[in-house]
């Protein structure tokens, strides 16, 4: 069965979420307050819809194993017959 452990997944949201919140608060001091909280707001949604995509994904790819072994199984159960 395909998984992606928990941890992994925490950490690739916590390094990501450091370089978007990093890049934005950086710009709210020593740029522009607006322009900071842009990159904030973009870095949150640009998160949102990567782990939208990536639950998507992962259920797509154990649906389709789940169904290639069922297939499988038919299979061989069909060639026994035979």
């Amino acid at each position: 069965m395909f998984s992606i452990p928990s941890s992994q997944i925490k950490i690739f949201y916590l390094l990501l979420g450091v370089v978007w919140f990093s890049t934005g608060i950086y710009y709210m001091f020593r740029e522009s307050f607006y322009n900071g909280l842009r990159i904030v707001i973009f870095g949150a949604v640009f998160m949102l819809a990567i782990f939208a995509v990536q639950s998507y994904v992962i259920k797509m790819i154990q649906v389709y194993d789940t169904n290639l072994k069922k297939q499988k199984k038919d299979v061989v159960g069909f060639e026994r017959r035979c």
